[in-house]
């Protein structure tokens, strides 16, 4: 892609297909967040650079919101998407008698906080896929009107099921009077992500996979109908209203948007560095990035198939996504990854319910030859 020459040196050298492990970051962004760090040097820390730093992170959720279709008073950042998920969970406080909902595709950080629930007393009803797919009727299956929570992974971390049904998923948590929550971690970038259609309650998403940016931020959305609804479980100066003139240590008055969920300083260098990428991602073309990737998974499908390798995530395009799961039945996941990458070719090894295979997860920085290399590595691998 033209627009990303030069861009990604490490695309240039390495068959990198890898995305969902990291996300490459564009070279031009992080020569901004070298200058950026470079200010410490030239400029008074505060108020200067402070002020400057600030009024960044309220650009970056004007910049973000669009990408799943907020607003940006819905949106803030937290050090990562597991502090999120986290956040929800303690600000539903689902109590004993209640259960909360997910699948057994979902992302561990998704899980964990919900299997932590059953000291108190909580059941944790975990959705059972079939032959890799789950949908809006097997949820329908566990929720109820003790269900408190639904957590989803837009698109399965480890064999790239995307959902194709999360409005009706929410509706059904909604007639329960339950909440939904999605985390998008793997999707967010180059899928149509629309949380008000969805009608979602809650959405986390990591930055530093699709969205090509640093670790170190996240950014959580809770709905503008919900935000005044729950106390956030951390409070600080910066989750107050007013700005820093305004502080006393006698009372406190939240935020009225999502700024209450930040309690003290942000990552205001990663932040930095998302909004460039999200910059840049929006220069190249969302429906570009998303048919070139698309595209390369198809390569990826039809080219294991023909070695003889068992493709483990959903064939059709609606359950689609930058991730695909295969399995050998002469080599281990671990062994053809390390075979590949002495060749250059870089994946993960997944296990994946009892079985493993490697997850090779293309991006736009990636081209046909890449895919080329991917198939010439493994035909190596497999003998």
């Amino acid at each position: 892609m033209a627009t990303a020459t030069g861009e990604f040196p490490l695309a240039e050298k390495y068959a990198y297909l890898n995305t969902a492990g990291v996300g490459l970051i564009p070279r031009s962004v992080v020569e901004g967040i070298q200058e950026t760090y470079g200010r410490y040097l030239t400029t008074p820390p505060y108020e200067d650079l402070f002020e400057e730093f600030r009024e960044g992170v309220e650009k970056a959720r004007q910049v973000f919101a669009p990408f799943i279709g907020a607003r940006p008073e819905e949106v803030s950042f937290q050090p990562n998407s597991s502090t999120a998920l986290n956040l929800v969970v303690q600000m539903l406080d689902p109590k004993k008698g209640e259960n909360v909902v997910a699948d057994d595709l979902g992302f561990p950080s998704d899980i964990y906080p919900l299997l932590a629930l059953k000291k108190k007393g909580v059941e944790v009803r975990i959705v059972k896929n079939r032959n890799g797919l789950v949908t809006a009727e097997d949820y329908s299956r566990s929720v109820d009107d003790k269900t408190k929570l639904v957590m989803l992974s837009y698109v399965s971390w480890v064999n790239g099921m995307k959902f194709d049904d999360i409005k009706e998923i929410a509706a059904l948590a909604k007639r329960h009077g339950a909440y939904t929550m999605v985390d998008t971690t793997h999707g967010t970038g180059y899928l149509d992500i629309d949380v008000e259609a969805w009608g979602v309650d809650f959405l986390a998403t990591s930055n530093y996979k699709w969205l090509l940016s640093p670790f170190g931020a996240a950014e959580f959305f809770c709905a503008r109908r919900n935000l005044e609804s729950f106390q956030p479980p951390h409070v600080g100066w910066n989750s107050t209203a007013g700005g820093t003139r305004t502080l006393n240590a006698e009372e406190f008055t939240l935020a009225k948007h999502a700024k209450r969920f930040e309690p003290g300083n942000p990552d205001y260098i990663a932040i930095r560095g998302l909004t460039g990428s999200l910059r840049f991602i929006s220069k190249v073309g969302m429906s570009k990035i998303r048919a070139r990737t698309l595209g390369l998974v198809g390569e990826i499908m039809e080219g294991v198939q023909r070695l003889g390798m068992d493709v483990l995530t959903p064939a059709d395009k609606s359950h689609g996504s930058g991730v695909v799961l295969v399995t050998s039945r002469v080599r281990s996941g671990a062994e053809i990854a390390r075979a590949l990458a002495k060749k250059g070719v870089l994946v993960s090894d997944r296990y994946y319910h009892g079985g493993n295979g490697i997850r090779i997860s293309p991006y736009f920085y990636n081209d046909s030859t890449d895919v080329e290399r991917l198939l010439s590595g493994l035909k190596i691998a497999l003998n």
